[in-house]
């Protein structure tokens, strides 16, 4: 009898050991099986998607520009949802509405290709006329192929449609780099300022590094003759830019003068032809374009903006 109860309790530790080995074979087996194709994934990483920033550039400049200026509709409301949408683009006001249902053809489109910073590529720049106010963009060479970094748009208003001279390209600190001279006008029936902004490319982003006056027409003071409408006090400012030199950092020379003068008769008016419409516009000219007679010099004053490399801007000379 006690023969029997321990054959009985050795075939019950026995089963009961296989058991144990058999599940945990299992589970070491399951482990492995689940280590395994994380290990294959990470010696054979997918290829990651393309990013979606891509989609927002644009093949070459060229491109851009044939979009801006062509006869369909529906690549002009592409092109302008893609610039005038944009994150980066400095604009005030975009009537989305309007150009979803009919987008203006852009007048006066042109393509430069100039260095706006160290790096040796150079940057496009686009400028054109839509909706009777001046625009600039700006791209820059990427993998994707050019991506728009900055804009320039409504904010800068100038009164003198086509806006022939609204911006510039100058070389002020060094040769070979342009900075961005934009004119920036206000004004109403009496009264007229006009400022000079200078933009520089840090790295993705435009920064404004000087500003200063180049012409004021203003109502003079303390005057009530009869002519009082016709006689205003004028100021103007001519200026000349020095690059850096072993001597001298970069600078601006400013010589404003300031004068009353008389306007008479009617403002001249002006034609243009409009790329918009194919067709010859006559516009009148805005009243300071009247003839005008010095009445009294007043004075002359000389300043000097200088670069400061420490600020990164034009400041005045001490």
């Amino acid at each position: 009898m006690r023969r029997w109860k321990s054959r009985v309790a050795a075939l019950t530790t026995g089963f009961t050991t296989g058991l144990l080995l058999v599940f945990i074979c299992s589970f070491l087996a399951g482990h492995l099986a689940l280590k395994r194709p994380l290990k294959l994934q990470s010696a054979h990483p997918q290829q990651l998607p393309v990013p979606s920033a891509c989609a927002d550039e644009f093949a070459s400049p060229e491109d851009l520009l044939s979009a801006l200026k062509s006869q369909d509709v529906s690549a002009r409301r592409d092109v302008y949802r893609r610039l005038f949408l944009h994150p980066g683009m400095a604009i005030s006001y975009y009537d989305y509405e309007r150009d979803r249902d009919y987008p203006e053809r852009a007048d006066f489109a042109r393509l430069q290709y100039v260095r706006l910073d160290n790096s040796p590529d150079a940057e496009a720049l686009i400028t054109f006329v839509r909706f009777e106010y001046p625009v600039a963009v700006i791209l820059k060479k990427s993998v994707c192929g050019w991506r728009v970094i900055a804009g320039l748009s409504a904010w800068l208003r100038f009164e003198d449609y086509p806006y022939r001279n609204w911006i510039e390209l100058p070389e002020m600190i060094e040769p070979g780099v342009h900075e961005l001279l934009i004119r920036d006008s206000t004004g109403d029936a009496t009264r007229y300022v006009r400022k000079v902004r200078i933009l520089k490319l840090v790295g993705d982003s435009l920064e404004q590094v000087a500003e200063f006056e180049e012409e004021a027409i203003t109502p003079l003071d303390n005057y009530h003759g009869a002519d009082w409408s016709d006689v205003k006090y004028h100021r103007s400012t001519r200026y000349d830019f020095f690059q850096e030199s072993t001597e001298q950092a970069a600078r601006i020379r400013l010589e404003t003068a300031s004068d009353v003068v008389k306007y008479s008769a009617a403002a001249p008016a002006y034609t243009y032809w409009s790329e918009t419409d194919g067709a010859w516009h006559v516009s009148p000219g805005h009243w300071r374009s009247r003839p005008a007679k010095q009445i009294k010099s007043l004075d002359t004053c000389v300043e000097q903006l200088v670069w400061d490399k420490q600020r990164k801007r034009f400041v005045e000379e001490q």
